[in-house]
Order: structure tokens, then sequence, then C-alpha cells
């Protein structure tokens, strides 16, 4: 009898695990490409939360996050605020859909085109401090940027290091992971403001990884942005969504 109740339990933990993790490879399978690309409009998703309705401290208007990451920062900032009632806290970017970033990308290369006469080159300068439209995780609506998009502030300012350390010892706790971090091999360079719900984002790397194995062109051809036919497209895009920090798969 106790060896038949033990496998029986065995057996439901097993059935449950299997349910869980299929579950959970089928939210992934089930993103569509348009959301993993970043080609739709958040404002007028259900799942997207406007972060002017919210608590959360913000540097401009008109930022969007989904609702989950939302909640979940909500709780992470009045906890940081409790200990740090003077040191800023304030989200200064959040979901950025194809078209924002189309236009931070245009900008970028009309400014180097003058002083840059290769496109790879070009490409490669922009992408040490911005994605390429469509490979953003900032598409998601799982990433924000908290504070500061410098450095500097994060090493420097003694402000900028309490916050750093607290985000790295407390993110973690409600879920976040930071994609950017330092020792990749490649990607972008390291970025201490830039933080991924993992719940979400995890299926999101999941599903254009998958994608990009089983049909790389699916992807490539809704890119359409300045230079997209003059560069290595297909190898820039696997090495700035993919190369990320583990934790975050």
């Amino acid at each position: 009898m106790k060896k038949t109740a033990r496998f029986k339990k065995f057996f439901n933990f097993t059935q449950t695990l299997t349910l869980l993790l299929f579950s959970t490879f089928t939210m992934a399978q089930t993103i569509p490409l348009n959301k993993l690309t970043g080609q739709f409009d958040e404002k007028k998703d259900s799942d997207f939360i406007a972060l002017d309705s919210t608590q959360l401290p913000v540097n401009k208007k008109g930022m969007y996050l989904q609702k989950e990451p939302t909640q979940q920062l909500i709780k992470a900032y009045n906890d940081f605020k409790k200990v740090h009632p003077n040191i800023p806290f304030v989200v200064v970017s959040a979901t950025r859909n194809y078209t924002y970033q189309n236009g931070i990308w245009q900008r970028k290369w009309d400014s180097l085109l003058s002083k840059i006469n290769k496109p790879q080159q070009i490409a490669e300068e922009i992408l040490k401090f911005s994605s390429m439209p469509g490979t953003s995780r900032h598409h998601w609506g799982t990433d924000i940027d908290i504070t500061s998009v410098s450095s500097d502030y994060f090493r420097n300012d003694k402000k900028g290091i309490i916050l750093y350390q607290w985000l790295q010892d407390n993110l973690p706790k409600y879920g976040f992971c930071q994609p950017f971090n330092e020792g990749r091999n490649g990607g972008y360079l390291p970025e201490e403001w830039h933080w991924s719900y993992k719940p979400i984002a995890s299926q999101y790397i999941a599903q254009y990884q998958a994608q990009l194995e089983k049909d790389p062109q699916s992807i490539i051809q809704a890119l359409n942005f300045t230079g997209h036919d003059q560069i290595n497209l297909e190898d820039l895009v696997k090495q700035y969504v993919l190369m990320v920090n583990a934790d975050c798969y």
C-alpha cells in the first residue's frame, strides 16, 4: 500500500509538472509575430495599462506596460521607497512599439550617414545604444528603464549606486531580471537601468528563438527599417535578441 501511495503521489506530481511545462510552452508558441516584433498599438491592447494611471513615477506621459509586470513593479517601488525615500525610482521608458523604435533608428541612421559610408558599420554603431525596430525587448511590454540610461549614474553617483545595489538584490523577488548584464559575449553593452519581467518575457524570447530556428525569414521579412537590406540582418537579429543574461531565459 505504501509503495502504491508513493507511486500515485509521484505520478500526480509528474503529471502536474508536465502540464505546467506544456502550458508554458503553449503560451510561448501562441504569441503572434506582430507582438514579438512590436507591430501593434499597445494603447489599444487590453493586456496593457497606462503607467500614468498608476502611482509609479514616470518622466513622461503616455507610457504603457503589460498589467502583470506593472503590478509587480508597483510593489517593488513601494518597498524601495520604504528604505530609500529620497532616492529617485522613476520609469523613464516602458513599451516602445515598432513605429516608435523605427523613429529612433531613422534619426540615428540619418545622423551617422554623413560620417560613415558603410551600412553595416552604421548599424553596429547604432546598436551600441539602440535596438533595431522589431528586435527590442521594449516591444513586449515587459521591460522598463529605471531612473537613468547612463551607466555613469549607477557606477559613480551615490544615489545611483544605492539604487542599483537595491535593484540587483531585490528586483528578482518581484520577477524581474537584468537582461543586459556584464559577462556576455555579444549583444548590447551592459545596461544597469534595464529590467525585464521574466515570467512573461521568457515566453517571448522562447517564441522569438523558436521562430528564428524554424523560419527566420518570417521575422526578417517583417523588418523593413532603413538599411535592413544592406546589413547582415539575420546575424544581427540573432545576436541582439538572443544574447542576454541567462537568468532571463
